[in-house]
């Protein structure tokens, strides 16, 4: 049964109505009803409604304006949120002394601990982090050794020299790699009933099978699968099926793995000095290749898609390299990975 002697808790609704609430109440007042009677009405005590007609008369209408309460005072204060954003974005723990190399949050906790005093909840990191605009990300990893000076040097000098030459001679610029792929990858992820673990029937052995291939920014693509680790023979084997599959000299872009760098290569290279130049890529970059990004699509779809029981490893990947082939637009998708924007510009594409 309602309760008619019983007073509202206006904390009960929400704001739009109390908003209307006032508003009508301080109309009816206007209009010549008690203040007392208005608020027996909307179940409220007189001095309520008093209040609404005060702040209505100092204010006018806005005052009645629903306002969200301020709620608790921030931990952090703007200046110390503003020195963690830096830390964080710009140092990875192990610098500043804190062991891991990466950031999670009992860790940032830690550090707003040691920084400002303050014991902050998880949740309480969480939030603070997303309002500055700092995300969980998974990190790129970078060798230590790598030389940035270097790295930028070929990006904005050498690189577009190539580029120049090369329109010169009217050459086809290649990107060239190697890369490995095994039976026993890591499977991808797939969907199952919660708290049973699905189970994906996969060949038991571990045989790999390397490969070899190069690309260029019009979406051509060559390749080759090989046993074993890459020689200089299979790899001057590999740069003579390059130049004989085309009529124009090739500038070919590398890292100075042992097979490239061989007295044999070597010779093979001075050889045909007229037709074939190579250039190095800056140590310890491998993004700066997009070939690397052949790779990333092998390995993925072997994730996604193990091999069947009686299907061959090797003939599995030259399928998939020969439907890569044929692709030519998807080859040259490849270049558009921000970590090798640096080539586009050079080639001065657009968009």
């Amino acid at each position: 049964m309602l309760n008619l002697m019983k007073r509202r808790d206006a904390r009960s609704l929400d704001h739009a109505t109390l908003e209307e609430m006032r508003r009508l109440g301080v109309r009816r007042v206007l209009a010549g009803e008690k203040v007392k009677d208005v608020a027996s009405s909307v179940e409220q005590h007189p001095n309520t409604v008093s209040k609404w007609m005060a702040a209505f008369r100092k204010g006018g209408e806005a005052a009645l304006a629903s306002r969200k309460a301020p709620g608790a005072k921030p931990k952090l204060n703007r200046k110390q949120t503003q020195r963690l954003s830096r830390l964080i974005i710009g140092k990875h723990p192990r610098q500043l002394n804190f062991g891991p190399a990466l950031w999670t949050l009992p860790l940032v906790g830690q550090l707003v601990t040691h920084l400002f005093g303050v014991v902050l909840h998880e949740t309480t990191v969480a939030r603070i982090l997303h309002k500055l605009g700092i995300t969980p990300q998974k990190p790129v990893r970078r060798a230590f050794q790598r030389d940035e000076e270097e790295v930028r040097h070929w990006m904005l000098t050498e690189f577009p020299a190539i580029v120049r030459a090369a329109k010169r001679r009217q050459a086809t610029l290649l990107f060239l790699d190697e890369t490995g792929v095994q039976e026993d990858h890591a499977v991808g992820t797939t969907w199952g009933a919660q708290g049973k673990t699905p189970v994906v029937a996969v060949t038991g052995s571990r045989k790999r099978i390397n490969v070899i291939s190069a690309i260029s920014p019009r979406g051509r693509l060559w390749f080759r699968c090989f046993k074993g680790t890459l020689k200089a023979l299979t790899f001057v084997a590999f740069l003579r099926d390059l130049l004989h599959d085309t009529s124009k000299p090739i500038d070919l872009i590398l890292d100075r793995h042992a097979a490239h760098t061989a007295a044999v290569t070597r010779r093979f290279i001075h050889a045909h000095r007229d037709r074939l130049r190579v250039h190095w890529l800056p140590a310890y970059a491998p993004e700066l290749n997009p070939d690397e990004h052949v790779w990333s699509l092998l390995k993925g779809l072997f994730r996604r898609n193990p091999l069947d029981r009686d299907e061959e490893l090797r003939g599995a990947v030259e399928d998939e390299l020969v439907t890569l082939k044929r692709d030519r637009r998807r080859v040259r998708a490849f270049f558009g990975h921000p970590e090798v924007r640096y080539v586009r510009e050079a080639l001065g594409w657009t968009g």
